[in-house]
């Protein structure tokens, strides 16, 4: 029996985390990209976790898809409007609905410091039909 309950735990870890997740705690609904320091730039990792919130969006179906982009007190606000443009332009490349996508407030200016000043976080926020 404890063979059987370890097999399954590695089983279970093997299956990705993210699945794990998922069933522990349900889908992501926040998704933080950084950017480098100065730049209105998607990285590769950046673009992949947009596209992440592109599929998520599509998964499950949420009312709207709020952009939060450097408008926390501290944050570089003449950085904020071109990230906010470069991560919705590419929600939409990746098959978002513009109708659906709004700007938002950073939702804790607390941690807005240092590599924090340089995050936009994508919320999927209630649910539609």
């Amino acid at each position: 029996m404890r063979v059987w309950i370890a097999t399954l735990c590695v089983c279970l870890g093997l299956a990705g985390c993210e699945s794990v997740h998922n069933l522990v705690y349900g889908p992501p609904t926040t998704f933080i990209v950084f950017f480098q320091d100065k730049s209105t730039d998607l990285t590769p990792d950046a673009a992949s976790i947009v596209k992440s919130a592109a599929d998520a969006v599509r998964r499950q179906h949420p009312a709207t898809v709020a952009i939060a982009a450097g408008v926390a007190p501290g944050g570089n606000m003449e950085m904020s409007q071109p990230r906010f443009a470069a991560v919705r332009n590419q929600l939409v490349a990746d098959g978002v609905d513009e109708d659906i996508i709004a700007r938002s407030a950073i939702a804790d200016p607390k941690l807005d410091t240092g590599p924090a000043r340089q995050r936009v976080e994508i919320r999927l926020l209630a649910k539609g039909p």
